[in-house]
């Protein structure tokens, strides 16, 4: 984070200061100061500065939630159901009347309305908006966050980049590392507050690291027998691993180091403490946190076919406090400016409701919100019409989405990963940065 590149900045490290930031920039002598001069440091380094300070938090809505109970409510439509309509605090903008506490941030929110793709089956849209690609049995795309893993290594970093905070309901329809391997993987946490079994050493810090030494010593002898690549690659995560269960920024995963008051803002349920755990990574240097909303009073989430009235209500009670809390957080602490907090399902729903409250998918015209990271808050992008049967106005691809996430992060879309057979992907293929999002 930046808040006055004469004031503090963050990088994978966490938080550091004036002091600390003119060092790095001098490579950490005067001579180096002296010799480039401030401003041409500044130039230098503002490529790195910017890439490596950015974050971005994901707000998984599982299942896809109702644009008409969410975002885009339609008053007077006979599509609309029960919900109503509220006003924000931006004049002109209304939500559906579940979202009171996230309708007070709306002047920091950019809400687009037109996302408009071509798939709404579950497996096959969230390959598509988490990957930036189309399904294909050629090839297992990986998932957003692990192209930030990838961008962002840093193997003297004792936090991993990418962690995920929550399960989704249905494991064969998750997105993973892909192609990109194990390496790149989230590190998961199903319920925060919590540390995944087997995280911390149940020896001494001396006796692992003995245990660790002998292992090299059996890996050396291997590698030498013509295993070199395999050793490389187990050493390698080994490693990582290794520097994370050691270090005192396990800390971080400790949600009672935070004030009561604040953990009840967030609300006490599993996506409300996973919004303060992805605040507490941020502040950490981890560079992309997913949190995933499914609600802790069924097992539908946001697949809101069957009584979708009924369930609704329950899952925006969740979310509304813990987004609202988060972005006021991430807002007090100066934070917001340099992390991007996305909020997004794989669709939305039918027009059309069922007898029993509930809608099917639907992915004509449904909503992804942005806050942060340079995101000029206060605007509404795109439209459907009157019945929220189709876009109107600005349709918005995921590959547009895609590129605009990448030009938050400083990542390049051009940028080619490898597949196992040596073939070159782009990170992201077609599609434009939604620029008005930062006019």
């Amino acid at each position: 984070m930046q808040r006055s590149l004469l004031d503090l900045t963050v990088d994978r490290s966490g938080w550091t200061g004036r002091r600390e930031f003119l060092a790095r920039l001098g490579g950490g002598t005067a001579a180096g100061v002296l010799t480039l001069g401030w401003r041409d440091l500044m130039l230098a380094q503002a490529d790195e500065i910017r890439r490596q300070g950015k974050a971005m938090i994901l707000l998984w809505m599982d299942g896809g939630p109702s644009q008409f109970d969410t975002f885009n409510p339609k008053v007077g439509s006979p599509n609309q159901g029960p919900a109503r309509a509220i006003a924000t605090n931006v004049a002109g903008v209304e939500f559906a009347d579940f979202w009171p506490q996230t309708a007070a941030m709306m002047d920091k929110l950019a809400v687009i309305r037109s996302m408009r793709t071509p798939e709404a089956e579950h497996d096959r849209a969230i390959i598509h908006v988490r990957t930036g690609y189309p399904p294909t049995p050629a090839l297992r795309y990986p998932t957003f966050g692990s192209l930030v893993a990838r961008d962002r290594e840093a193997l003297d970093h004792e936090l991993p980049a990418f962690v995920r905070i929550g399960k989704p309901r249905i494991k064969t329809r998750d997105v993973d590392a892909g192609v990109l391997g194990v390496k790149y993987s989230s590190f998961n946490v199903d319920e925060a507050g919590s540390l995944p079994a087997n995280v911390r050493p149940v020896v001494s810090a001396e006796t692992l690291r003995r245990r660790l030494s002998l292992a090299d010593r059996l890996d050396s002898q291997f590698s030498a027998q013509g295993g070199a690549k395999e050793v490389a690659d187990k050493k390698s995560i080994y490693d990582r691993t290794a520097r994370f269960v050691l270090s005192p920024r396990l800390e971080t995963f400790d949600l009672e180091r935070e004030p009561a008051p604040l953990r009840d803002a967030y609300g006490r349920t599993n996506f409300g403490q996973g919004c303060l755990l992805a605040r507490r990574l941020v502040e950490q240097g981890v560079s992309f946190v997913e949190v995933i909303s499914t609600g802790d009073r069924n097992d539908a989430g946001w697949d809101t076919h069957n009584n979708g009235f009924r369930d609704t209500p329950y899952l925006a009670a969740e979310v509304d406090p813990a987004y609202s809390t988060l972005l006021t957080d991430l807002a007090d602490r100066g934070m917001l400016e340099n992390t991007l907090v996305v909020w997004m399902g794989e669709f939305g729903r039918t027009p059309k409701i069922k007898p029993d409250g509930g809608r099917d998918h639907y992915a004509k015209g449904w909503p992804v919100v942005l806050a942060g990271a340079g995101v000029r808050g206060g605007q509404v992008i795109g439209a459907t019409d009157a019945d929220g049967i189709d876009v109107t106005d600005r349709p918005t691809s995921v590959a547009d989405l895609c590129q605009t996430f990448c030009h938050v992060m400083g990542m390049k879309p051009d940028d080619e990963y490898r597949t196992t057979d040596n073939r070159p992907v782009k990170l992201i293929e077609g599609g434009a940065v939604i620029q008005e999002l930062f006019g």
